[in-house]
């Protein structure tokens, strides 16, 4: 999966930077367990729209609505040049079906959180 476009930047003033991006394909169940991997994921799937909220401390908040092609990602300004990158490498690890792409992104994660760690 990869982000084909953002569509709109909004900076907070609680010190976060919002992004909403368009992606290649739809947020499904497969994505989400995914994601699960690497932070915590909420899914409210009891209502009409199923939405859904993956965190990454330090990192990134991710929100959307389950089957759309798009999401919110709120940024943490202090880490945003560097978390900016893990989110491109998470979505473009994405393999369906295929678990390889954790192991891949486990190495990533763990460099950028030693930076993170050093500010």
């Amino acid at each position: 999966m990869k982000i084909l476009r953002e569509v709109k930047s909004e900076d907070c003033f609680d010190g976060t930077f919002i992004k909403d991006y368009i992606l290649d394909g739809k947020v499904g169940d497969g994505f989400l367990k995914y994601l699960s991997n690497f932070g915590e994921l909420t899914v409210l799937d009891g209502i009409k729209k199923p939405f859904y909220s993956f965190d990454k401390t330090y990192f990134f908040t991710i929100k959307g609505i389950v089957g759309e092609e798009s999401m919110k990602v709120i940024y943490r300004r202090n880490n945003m040049d560097v978390t900016f990158g893990f989110l491109e490498l998470l979505l473009l690890n994405y393999l369906p079906h295929n678990g390889a792409g954790v192991a891949k992104v486990r190495g990533a994660e763990k460099a950028i959180m030693d930076k993170i760690r050093v500010r």
